[in-house]
């Protein structure tokens, strides 16, 4: 199994309609459509004529249908109809397209763009749409490469710089971090973990009641941070980052929490804060141009508080040379500062 051989998301389930869409996945163009009985399909976005997009198509009878020539392939990449051809004449064997595995959940269409057998399901958003919990998405464009991107949605000491006063505050305090190295995942719990005066922190966050917060790394593409101070307060953010090019990762991000009859008014705030915030993420890893392309290359220097990077790093280096996940680690326990 490589890191091809998972689920990525390739677009909306809402953005896929009647027409033909193009989607880049791990540096393939792909092209989606839906067949006659509804269901997502993904094909090579290339006829085998004469390598015309058949993105820029249509769909006719659940095929879909080149823009040059009419060629018409089924949801199988099978050639099913030549407009130009005399009729019975054979269509040529070779008139096939690659089609990738596709599957809809949680209001996605995801794609495995490799040849290996992908997991039976993707991960759920967790929580996702759920009755008590309120939901908003967001898909943003990182100019960035995906390991990259979710050691930023998962490293806390950047929030106090890069997002001061809007998610964190700079704090002296030191907390414990306990992390959980996993075969297939990394977890980092904080202990006893102090409120900083940040904007989040004032408006969303209820006194009195104790924090605990938990990020996740979860294979191969997959941040979770989660936000609980009860059964009736609860935050979580998930992101899954689709590799585009080496520098370019496109992020769906859903955010779910509870927070009783409250929900709906604490979106209106929630909702416009959070994609402020994410831009600015936007911002500095744009910042960093070439030297970020790569994470973990040449010009880093590492200390014990970038917590999950490596371990991150590690695993899918592992599952992109299809090396067998490593045994679970013991936890460890690191002091930080935000």
């Amino acid at each position: 199994m490589s890191l091809r051989d998972f689920w990525y998301i390739a677009c909306a389930s809402s953005r896929l309609r009647r027409k033909p869409l193009s989607a880049t996945v791990y540096g393939e163009s792909m092209v989606l459509w839906r067949d006659a009985a509804g269901q997502a399909c993904a094909a090579l976005d290339r006829c085998a004529h004469r390598n015309a997009p058949l993105s820029a198509g249509a769909v006719r009878e659940g095929c879909v249908t080149c823009p040059y020539h009419g060629w018409r392939y089924n949801p199988a990449g099978e050639c099913t109809l030549v407009p130009s051809l005399a009729a019975g004449r054979p269509i040529p064997a070779a008139a096939k397209v690659p089609v990738f595995r596709s599957v809809e959940q949680d209001g996605y269409v995801w794609v495995c763009p490799g040849a290996g057998a992908p997991p039976e399901r993707p991960r759920d958003f967790p929580h996702c749409q759920e009755t008590g919990w309120m939901t908003f998405r967001m898909k943003t464009r990182f100019q960035s490469g995906v390991e990259a991107c979710l050691e930023n949605f998962l490293d806390c000491p950047h929030t106090s710089t890069v997002h001061r006063g809007w998610f964190r505050n700079p704090d002296p305090r030191e907390i414990e971090a306990v992390v959980r190295c996993l075969p297939d995942a990394v977890e980092v719990g904080f202990q006893n973990e102090p409120t900083t005066g940040s904007m989040i922190s004032r408006l969303f966050y209820p006194k009195d009641l104790p924090l605990r917060h938990t990020d996740r790394f979860l294979m191969p593409n997959i941040s979770r941070v989660d936000y609980e101070f009860d059964a009736d307060h609860h935050c979580i953010i998930t992101s899954q980052a689709t590799p585009v090019a080496d520098n370019v990762t496109e992020v769906y991000t859903v955010i779910s929490f509870r927070y009783g009859w409250l929900g709906w008014p604490i979106r209106l705030v929630f909702e416009p804060i959070s994609r402020h915030i994410i831009r600015q993420d936007v911002d500095i890893l744009a910042r960093h141009g070439p030297q970020n392309v790569k994470f973990g290359g040449e010009h880093y220097t590492h200390v014990e508080t970038d917590l999950i990077g490596l371990h991150m790093q590690s695993l899918r280096r592992r599952a992109k040379r299809g090396e067998a996940p490593p045994e679970p680690a013991a936890d460890r326990t690191i002091r930080i500062r935000f």
